[in-house]
């Protein structure tokens, strides 16, 4: 869950009950660390969260810096949609990615359901569609657009749509971020961009060179990243000519990885 680094005294603006607004319940810790339970919502027109404390009659509203942490329960409906999507199910599920996406606007979910739907509309020829998506949540939180879960797939929705300049600036905001596991994502996503160049071996070497084997080798301990470079290292190899070692790669992706959506290709 993002942290909100700044612990300075906390603004409170406290407004009557009335908003029609969906609200999630979760707990806000303050910055004398106490933790306090209540409905939560972001509200796009203050850039703040609107709070209201269990068994209080008033809503608060606090600007993410004025706060330490958010954190809200991990929505039931979205583990069945992860399903159905790595199932082939993604049009079944589109409707109940794009409501979690919206109640859960800043509240971290959003983030996980956006970048499912997000690839799901990639998958059926919408990148366009799958941008406007992740741009939504970006507004809210910029930092969205090359950190965290939902980033990588921004990136693909770029790439479908040949938006070089936009993704090579923000594969370099990743990788200057310090965060190790955006670094391997967008070390995945150079390669990938390298690959839509055309599909000849030298082609394939420098996809290889550049992104994936930088992955395997330097980012072992991102475990999340590794499925997949794992994968497209193996079809680079098999490019190339180097079956033997395509192998090996796959032999180690289900061994380690069996339970990924990359083992299962």
């Amino acid at each position: 869950m993002k942290t909100f680094m700044h612990i300075g005294i906390a603004a409170l603006t406290a407004t009557l009950v009335g908003s029609s607004a969906l609200a999630v319940e979760g707990v806000i810790t303050m910055p004398n660390l106490n933790k306090r339970t209540g409905d939560i919502k972001w509200s796009a027109r203050d850039k703040a969260y609107v709070f209201k404390e269990r068994g209080s009659t008033v809503e608060l509203t606090m600007k993410p810096d004025e706060i330490v942490d958010v954190q809200v329960p991990r929505p039931r409906e979205l583990d069945n949609a992860i399903a159905a999507i790595q199932q082939g199910n993604a049009a079944s599920v589109v409707s109940v990615l794009e409501k979690l996406a919206t109640e859960y606007l800043m509240l971290h979910w959003d983030k996980v359901a956006t970048r499912y739907l997000a690839e799901a509309l990639v998958q059926s020829g919408k990148a366009d569609e799958a941008i406007r998506v992740c741009e939504k949540v970006i507004a809210a939180d910029p930092e969205a657009a090359y950190l965290g879960e939902m980033a990588p797939a921004y990136w693909q929705a770029l790439i479908k749509r040949d938006r070089v300049s936009r993704v090579e600036e923000l594969l370099a905001r990743a990788i200057s971020s310090g965060d190790r596991l955006a670094s391997a994502n967008a070390l995945i996503a150079r390669g990938d961009m390298i690959r839509t160049t055309g599909d000849t071996a030298e082609i394939a070497r420098k996809a290889l060179r550049d992104g994936y084997l930088r992955v395997i080798t330097l980012y072992k301990s991102e475990r999340a990243a590794q499925p997949e470079a794992l994968y497209k290292s193996a079809q680079c190899f098999e490019k190339i000519g180097q079956a033997a070692r395509a192998d090996q790669l796959r032999t180690q992706l289900k061994g380690e990885f069996a339970a990924s959506e990359w083992a299962r290709k």
